[in-house]
């Protein structure tokens, strides 16, 4: 922030004086729809109040889209606002825009009062709320704090807060509100704010009837059953206008994310005490940890590095940094390179005389820093998060964020500097440079990829986090049998999960007096012997009447643990089920969830578990000579299509694994389990060679012939007709396919070389075969094609203006099968692929 956004008093008359040749910002289509759409749902004068959602993604404009209609339609009237956010990074971004965007608000109105509250010491404090102002713009938490106080004042008398008095007011005026991040309104705190029932302590819509309400997020939500509930009930008007990622990238207004994490090679470790305000309380890192990072020499000459060696690629590119001589640092590295950067930073305070004073950038020297940018007379711009709210810089290419952050608002916040389209003078794709360390602990970073499935309905996680428990749990169980001299025996199936729980919980946290709104997403994981044990806890929780305290996004952590020890007593084996010490905390997460969501959450099982019990491979090698059994290994380590270096890292921990599991073989033999695995291993048909694996995918085109996928290092040889089905191994028998496509076939029988069907009947049109994050015409093709059991999809064209998908079928593929299924493909679409699609065209191609 270039200064404190607290207070501002704009004298309009004068602003429109000095800017006689000022021309508004031409908003773009969607904005104007969303303008329209706006002007229907909110009819001012009406009996009844308008109360909906405006949906538009990351870097689409929804907080200009909003300021601007306020500015024409809300203001003017003398109509009062209350702007609401989760956190202070988003209420400078609101602060800034209402500001720039004060020249458009017509006449007659004179004067235009903005005050931004909060705990943050650049904001104004909540009892400075006048009757004169606005614009309030404050945090979530803050509102929750000061609408309703059971506080006395020194006579005795209930205290009525500046901003109960400011709510009050507005009965004269008229009230519109507009909550950002709205996909977190049923939340317990934001949702007793905004629509509360009890007498004592009414919300904002008890106290004023006529209130307007305006949500505002990048999530699309409707498809949530878990929380649709109660966010219709808040916002009565359901979604008043959504755009869609996916048509704004073709439009060219947003840019494709190209994520690209990098491991700086650093490790950390984390105590109790950090790993405590990292897991348990949702802070970020410590300002100490933060320090130690930005003084990392050989870290910083990483950074500069990685630049300079993708200088070509990387092109125009913002680093976010952390302390202002970090960015010193970098920036001296990168002059050396001949590289042209400048970097900005805020106010230090240092010493007068000392090199820290002298080295203080004014806001002038800022402003000239950031034109030069934006000019382009700098290819990189280094700054401590003063380009996080909204600033307008054009063919941005790339962003480099330096460390990891438990914040998934900010790193929302500093990505979007990067999403432009080439349309509004940026690129087709947006290079996003994830920097990330390696920590002793797992810690749940905030991932910037879950935004683009966040929220959709039946999404199949496979994801990053789930991996990382299961690899950290077998390297915690390696490390006890190595330590033990082997007298540590590791049971694999006990400690490797067969699948998890995917919660979503919103916390608050008072950091500092900073006040934080955020949801979480974390993973439970579900074992062979504590998978009867947690679905029997489930059922229990919801049918108690607990669940309206623990819906709070704020608890105590003694008061919690206090709840736990019971039903941890009540239904569980601390000594067995307690796997990695994490039963107190799943339980919570478990109970937290149902309670803010009203829904159990989602079950997910590890598929692919059964691929990786090392039990066979111990098997398998254990009568291999030392050097075989090495190169052996080596090769099934490799593969780029297995999980092996997720779990274990690095082929010496793999190969100590299994050497430990041959141990257990060998002294704790199970005569009859063992001759019936040497058995299977004995009648099992060959392997093709790595030689025949190559020709099979040269002879594909290195494609998944399936849905198309051009994936060299994720393909796998399937079996066209299955051993189960008399299958040989042969290059004839042999086709390529994705992970998910041969797991979708499964046992079934289908050549995908072939593109007639020769199926005598049609069948039933399974919707199942999705992949989280996937393009939709690549699961458009795969779901046709596994209908037609062959390679019946030509091609698959998408025309952006009329919301068409045309599917092409090869010959003797009979169209009206599909058709008959129309309905059903396009409900898949709209709302599984989340595509604004409104018809489909199935045809053979001539």
């Amino acid at each position: 922030m270039y200064e404190p956004t607290d207070y501002k008093l704009i004298n309009l008359d004068q602003l429109r004086n000095q800017s006689a040749n000022y021309h508004s910002k031409i908003p773009f289509q969607h904005q104007i729809e969303a303008f329209e759409a706006l002007s229907k749902t909110f009819k001012f004068g009406s009996e009844k109040p308008g109360s909906g959602i405006l949906v538009l993604p990351t870097g689409a404009g929804k907080t200009f889209t909003a300021v601007r209609w306020l500015s024409d339609h809300v203001i003017p009237k003398n109509i009062k606002i209350l702007w609401l956010a989760p956190s202070f990074y988003l209420l400078d971004q609101a602060f800034d825009t209402f500001e720039k965007g004060a020249k458009d608000i017509p006449e007659p109105k004179k004067t235009l009062n903005i005050r931004c509250v909060s705990s943050n010491p650049s904001h104004a404090k909540a009892s400075s709320i006048q009757l004169t102002d606005d614009i309030v713009i404050m945090t979530i938490q803050t509102a929750i704090n000061n609408l309703h106080t059971d506080a006395l004042d020194r006579f005795g008398n209930k205290f009525e807060t500046a901003f109960k008095k400011f709510i009050d007011y507005c009965r004269e005026t008229g009230l519109f509100v507009v909550v950002d991040e709205a996909h977190h309104s049923p939340a317990y705190g934001c949702r007793n704010l905004l629509i509360g029932e009890k007498d004592s302590a009414l919300g904002l819509r008890g106290l004023f009837p006529q209130l307007n309400l305006l949500g505002l997020t990048a999530t699309p939500t409707y498809n949530d059953k878990a929380r649709r509930g109660w966010l219709w009930k808040i916002f009565e008007n359901e979604i008043i206008y959504e755009a869609k990622k996916e048509s704004l990238i073709l439009q060219g207004i947003l840019a494709k994310s190209n994520y690209i994490e990098v491991s700086t090679g650093k490790e950390w470790e984390i105590d109790d005490g950090l790993y405590e305000r990292l897991v348990k309380q949702h802070k970020d890192l410590p300002e100490s940890i933060i320090e130690k990072l930005a003084t990392d020499k050989p870290r910083n000459n990483f950074i500069a590095d990685a630049y300079v060696s993708n200088k070509d690629s990387y092109g125009k590119t913002i680093i976010f940094a952390d302390r202002w001589f970090q960015c010193i640092y970098i920036k001296e590295k990168l002059l050396e390179k001949g590289v042209r950067v400048d970097a900005i930073y805020s106010h230090i305070d240092a010493d007068p005389g000392s090199a820290d004073a002298r080295n203080k950038r004014t806001q002038s020297d800022n402003q000239r820093i950031l034109d030069e940018f934006k000019n382009n007379k700098l290819d990189v711009l280094i700054n401590v998060r003063m380009l996080t709210e909204g600033a307008d810089i054009p063919n941005v290419k790339t962003v480099f964020i330096t460390r990891q952050t438990t914040s998934s608002i900010l790193m929302t916040q500093m990505i979007g500097r990067a999403l432009r389209g080439e349309k509004v003078g940026g690129s087709a794709e947006a290079n996003i440079v994830l920097f990330f360390d390696d920590w002793k602990r797992l810690v749940d970073w905030a991932n910037p990829k879950d935004s683009d499935t966040i929220d959709k309905e039946k999404v199949s996680v496979k994801g990053y986090y789930p991996l990382e428990y299961i690899s950290i749990r077998l390297v915690e169980e390696l490390s006890k049998s190595i330590e033990s001299g082997g007298d540590y025996q590791i049971e694999y199936k006990k400690i490797c999960p067969i699948g998890w729980y995917k919660t979503e919980i919103v916390y608050a946290n008072v950091d500092n007096q900073h006040e934080l709104m955020e949801s979480f997403t974390e993973f439970v994981m579900v074992y062979e012997h504590t998978k009867s044990k947690l679905d029997s806890f489930i059922l229990f929780i919801r049918s108690t009447n607990l669940l309206d305290e623990w819906s709070k996004e704020y608890l105590d952590d003694k008061w919690m643990q206090s709840q736990v020890q019971q039903w941890i007593s009540d239904g569980f084996e601390r000594k067995t089920d307690n796997i990695g010490g994490k039963l107190d905390s799943d339980l919570i997460k478990i109970v937290r969830h149902i309670a803010q969501n009203q829904s159990v959450p989602i079950y997910h099982p590890f598929e692919e578990r059964e691929l990786y019990d090392l039990d066979k491979i111990a098997y398998k090698v254990i009568d291999f000579p030392p050097r075989l059994k090495h190169e052996y290994l080596d090769e099934e380590f490799s593969k780029s299509e297995t999980l092996w270096k997720v779990f274990y890292k690095s082929l010496i921990r793999f190969e100590t694994a299994v050497d430990a599991a041959i141990i257990n073989i060998i002294y704790q033999p199970t005569p009859q389990s063992t001759l019936t695995v040497i058995n299977l291993l004995k009648t099992e048909d060959r392997e093709l060679t790595e030689v025949e694996k190559e020709e099979v995918k040269a002879r594909d085109r290195c494609t998944c012939l399936c849905c198309g996928v051009n994936t060299k290092g994720k393909l796998q040889i399937d079996h066209i007709k299955p051993f189960s089905m008399g299958g040989k191994t042969s290059i004839e028998n042999s086709q390529t396919l994705c992970v998910t496509c041969n797991r979708c076939k499964g046992q079934n029988e289908i050549d995908f070389r072939c593109n007639t069907t020769k199926l005598i009947n049609p069948k039933n049109l399974d919707l199942s075969f999705i992949s989280e994050g996937e393009k939709a015409i690549k699961t458009i093709t795969r779901v046709v094609n596994f209908f037609y059991h062959c390679k019946a999809v030509s091609k698959i064209d998408w025309e952006v203006y009329t919301y068409t998908y045309n599917i092409y079928l090869y010959p003797s593929n009979n169209p009206e099968w599909l058709l008959k299924h129309k309905a059903e493909l396009l409900n898949l679409i709209q709302n599984k692929l989340g595509c604004h699609a409104e018809y489909i065209n199935v045809t053979t191609m001539k």
